[in-house]
């Protein structure tokens, strides 16, 4: 049984955010934003790839493929386009945006906008048995 205590970013990192590294626009994504200053306090885990450390936190590779997860350093999880607002707060190019824009982002419009693009990405991604079981 994982102990909440369990459920953290790995070292001294602040973030760890999982994403599908088998989505080239994902891959893509992630890139840019590892080399964005503040991004050495954000681990970002391939979840298509490291399914030991998706057990380890009790994420369904599935769910983890399907859409953006973030694991904050209290043990939270983020999910979503608010998965992107905790990593954007981190990122001091886009923090001011992301705290600025906060009422879009934490819209019902934009999280419905992002879970349509999930839904439509998935199959297309999965096609001819490339996700994880």
């Amino acid at each position: 049984m994982l102990t909440r205590m369990s459920l953290r970013p790995p070292h001294s990192a602040l973030l760890e955010v999982f994403y599908d590294g088998g989505c080239p626009a994902c891959r893509r994504e992630m890139a840019h934003y590892r080399v964005q200053r503040g991004a050495e306090d954000v681990v970002f885990t391939d979840a298509a790839k490291n399914l030991a450390r998706l057990a380890e936190v009790g994420l369904a590779p599935m769910a983890a493929i399907a859409t953006l997860h973030a694991l904050d350093a209290k043990g939270t999880w983020h999910i979503g386009v608010p998965a992107f607002r905790e990593l954007w707060l981190l990122l001091p190019r886009y923090a001011g945006w992301a705290r600025r824009f906060r009422w879009l982002i934490d819209s019902r419009a934009l999280a419905w906008a992002y879970a349509t693009f999930c839904r439509w990405r998935l199959p297309r991604r999965c096609r001819d048995g490339a996700c994880p079981a």
